[in-house]
């Protein structure tokens, strides 16, 4: 199974930019931070994630404000056929 849910502040919105095949795609930088039990320990984690958007969504995440905090929810993926970078497609995306 490949599904994560995440929520933070958006740190970065890039403009709305389109395929070859005229599709909207929207990227942008969520960062999360909270504390998680992990091995019966709390555990301090932080982390930064591209999230990738397209068609309607792709239109609403570049709507977004910088410092948005979002719940988003996806799928992760490589960047690139080539990359090792993961990203997170988006299937949904709710302001907290």
């Amino acid at each position: 199974m490949n599904r994560l849910v995440i929520s933070g502040d958006l740190i970065q919105v890039d403009p709305l930019r389109y395929s070859p095949a005229g599709v909207p795609i929207a990227e942008a930088v969520i960062h999360h931070r909270s504390s998680q039990a992990v091995a019966t320990q709390t555990r301090e984690v932080e982390c930064e994630l591209t999230v990738q958007a397209s068609g309607s969504l792709a239109t609403r995440l570049a709507q977004q404000n910088t410092g948005t905090q979002v719940k988003l929810e996806g799928v992760l993926n490589r960047r690139s056929v080539n990359s090792r970078q993961l990203i997170l497609i988006l299937n949904r995306i709710e302001k907290e």
